[in-house]
């Protein structure tokens, strides 16, 4: 019996073992539901006061942009490459979150964009 302290202890401290996963976005913009959008500008952004999460990004040539993160966060999405324009958000988790954008034009009421964004 004197063997079970040591094993619980050991348990215990690779149970404690700090997670160093990040917390990811993928982001997949596109124009007219099919069409990946290249170099469109992306701000990712936490709509709080004093936050640290405040990106600009361009997407690749598939249409994709990626951030990683410390910790979960709730972002407002907004894409544009003139004349275009989208909005949404994401819930940022360690899984990695996958989330898709379709621009529309920018006077275009189902872009998704309220009047401040």
């Amino acid at each position: 019996m004197p063997w079970v302290l040591p094993l619980l202890f050991t348990a215990l401290l690779l149970g404690c073992e700090k997670d160093k996963k990040n917390y990811r976005l993928d982001l997949t913009v596109t124009v007219q539901d099919s069409i990946k959008a290249q170099n469109a500008l992306v701000h990712i952004y936490a709509p709080v006061e004093n936050s640290f999460v405040d990106f600009f990004v361009y997407t690749d040539e598939n249409g994709r942009a990626s951030i990683k993160l410390k910790n979960k966060a709730v972002v407002e999405i907004v894409a544009t490459k003139a004349p275009y324009k989208g909005c949404t958000f994401g819930e940022i988790d360690r899984d990695g979150t996958s989330v898709s954008l379709d621009m529309k034009l920018y006077n275009d009421e189902n872009n998704g964009c309220r009047g401040n964004q």
